[in-house]
C-alpha cells in the first residue's frame, strides 16, 4: 500500500489516476496514428475534405501533429518520486516546508500555488485535500483503488 501512497502528489492529484502516469492516451494516440498511417489517411485526406460532411479533414495534418504531441503525455515516475516538473512551484512549497503533501499545510485552502491548478480546469486537487486531511493518505488511496 505505501507505493501507492507515494502515488498521491503534493497537491493532492492522484498519479495512479492521471492519464500521463498511466500512459492511456499516449498509448491510445500511438494506436491511432498507427492506424492512420496504415489506412493512408494522409493520401485520402485531401479528397475527403471535399465531402461536405468530411470537410474537417482539410486539418488533418494538424490532428497528426496533435496525436504527435499526445504521444508524448507520458511521466515514467510519481510526483514524489521525481516525476513531473522540477520547477513546479507546489513541490517547490512542500518539500521547502518538508511537508508529504500540501493537506499538512493549514493554508492549502486559500493557497494561491494550489490554485494555479484551476488554469488547467482541474478543481479536484481541493477535494482530495481536504478527503486526505480528513482520513489520511493510506485511505484515500484504498478507496481511489476501488
Amino acid at each position: 500500500m505505501s507505493k501507492k501512497v507515494d502515488l498521491i502528489g503534493y497537491c493532492g492529484l492522484y498519479c495512479g489516476t492521471c492519464p500521463g502516469y498511466t500512459q492511456t492516451v499516449a498509448n491510445l494516440a500511438k494506436d491511432l496514428r498507427r492506424e492512420l498511417r496504415s489506412g493512408k489517411f494522409d493520401k485520402a485526406a485531401p479528397a475527403l475534405a471535399k465531402i461536405p460532411d468530411f470537410k474537417a479533414f482539410k486539418h488533418y495534418q494538424k490532428a497528426c501533429d496533435l496525436l504527435s504531441t499526445m504521444m508524448k503525455m507520458r511521466c515514467n515516475k510519481a510526483c514524489k518520486s521525481g516525476g513531473g516538473s522540477a520547477q513546479c512551484p507546489i513541490k517547490k512549497c512542500a518539500k521547502k516546508k518538508g511537508l508529504k503533501g500540501c493537506w499538512q499545510c493549514d493554508d492549502f485552502v486559500s493557497c494561491k500555488k494550489l490554485k494555479g491548478l484551476e488554469e488547467f480546469g482541474e478543481t479536484t486537487y481541493l477535494k482530495n485535500l481536504r478527503k486526505i486531511k480528513r482520513q489520511g493518505p493510506a485511505a484515500f488511496v484504498r478507496e481511489k483503488n476501488r
